[in-house]
């Protein structure tokens, strides 16, 4: 008679540093939607200008706002901007409610690459949750929004900038 093994569950990590775990499975989503950057052709952007495309899909429309979330500078900002700028993703036009501004919006292409991303990022989510199940999945998100949305006790004394490659 053959026996049916379960497969082993996964080392307990209860131990590691929360910090590194988050890191990882950061780096891990990220790298998921860059791969789908390269059959559509546009495997050279970089993960800051993959996700500031997504941003601005998602309603963040000036260079300001744009780099207040990202953590970068209006300048640093402004230059990933003019990049997808130049490969067709997005146009630059003059804001509404102040001349001096001007507001991103994406092109056709921007839209499609959007959609590509957004995609991709449900197939991680998706794969997070066959291993982890959607209940644990929903718990983690709940409490990963409201760490991140909650009011930091004190000035950060550096800014901190994760890069992925």
């Amino acid at each position: 008679m053959s026996e049916h093994r379960q497969p082993a569950p996964a080392p307990a990590s209860l131990g590691e540093d929360l910090g590194v775990l988050l890191a990882a499975c950061c780096e891990r989503v990220v790298r998921t939607v860059l791969a789908a950057l390269g059959p559509a052709g546009y495997g050279h952007l970089t993960s800051t200008q993959a996700i500031t495309l997504l941003f601005i899909g998602r309603g963040i429309n000036t260079v300001t706002r744009l780099a207040e979330r990202s953590g970068l500078t209006t300048q640093a900002m402004s230059k990933i901007c003019a990049v997808l700028q130049a490969d067709g993703l997005l146009d630059r036009q003059p804001h509404t409610d102040d001349g001096r501004s001007r507001r991103l919006a994406l092109t056709a292409d921007g839209h499609r690459l959007h959609d590509l991303l957004s995609q991709a990022g449900a197939d991680a989510e998706r794969a997070w949750t066959d291993l982890v199940g959607a209940q644990t999945l929903q718990t983690v998100r709940a409490a990963l929004a409201a760490f991140a949305h909650s009011p930091e006790p004190a000035a950060p004394t550096a800014q901190v900038r994760l890069r992925f490659t």
